[in-house]
């Protein structure tokens, strides 16, 4: 909370900034707490679409925080912490989200010349663990992994429900990236590729580009 104060009252250092457009602000700051991601999320685009999630779905990033405890607090610590959400709202519609994340300091993957079969071997726990604690990462490229020692950090989660078809994107996904071959091949998997074949027979239909 005293981070939070600090921030309203703009006493804190900048050291990096992450993303800096119209409606995303991600900075790494400096406080007499240490070093935390600050974020600032003011959705510009389909307000009138949000507003009416928002009635049905609820809030995106309330879930991701709560989901986040959770699974923390079973054990599970390989996930970013989370460790403040305010938020600016109507109704149960946010027009700015203000948030404070766990810096983790390491490596990215992206910033790795090449990746070991024993880091592969963390990624696939790690996302497999997430799975088991009823999460999902949402989009698990190398930008989203740090190697934090010797341990795998996963950042930027999903706040999505931990569905079959999400899990089995994440396991694509995961080969798609970096090679770990997708052994399950459960029902998730075959909706998940139905849809995506379905999709794009429509594309062509209307004579667009498969994806």
């Amino acid at each position: 909370m005293e981070i939070f104060k600090d921030f309203l009252s703009y006493n804190h250092q900048i050291i990096k900034v992450f993303r800096n457009i119209e409606d995303t602000k991600v900075v790494l700051i400096n406080t007499d707490y240490g070093k935390y991601i600050l974020k600032v999320f003011s959705p510009k685009v389909k307000n009138t679409e949000r507003f009416f999630k928002s009635l049905v779905k609820g809030d995106y990033y309330e879930k991701l925080f709560h989901q986040t405890d959770r699974v923390r607090r079973e054990g599970f610590a390989a996930l970013n912490d989370f460790y403040l959400l305010a938020e600016i709202k109507t109704l149960r519609y946010v027009k700015t989200y203000v948030m404070i994340i766990e810096y983790i300091e390491g490596i990215e993957l992206v910033d790795m010349p090449e990746i070991s079969d024993e880091v592969r071997g963390k990624i696939k726990q790690s996302i497999y663990s997430l799975h088991q604690h009823g999460m999902v990462s949402g989009d698990p490229h190398k930008g989203n992994f740090i190697l934090q020692g010797n341990e795998i950090r996963i950042i930027d989660l999903s706040g999505k429900r931990p569905s079959r078809q999400r899990k089995a994107k994440d396991r694509i996904d995961l080969e798609r990236h970096y090679g770990i071959k997708n052994n399950v091949r459960d029902i998730g998997f075959y909706l998940l590729i139905y849809k995506k074949k379905l999709r794009n027979f429509l594309r062509r239909i209307k004579g667009k580009e498969k994806r």
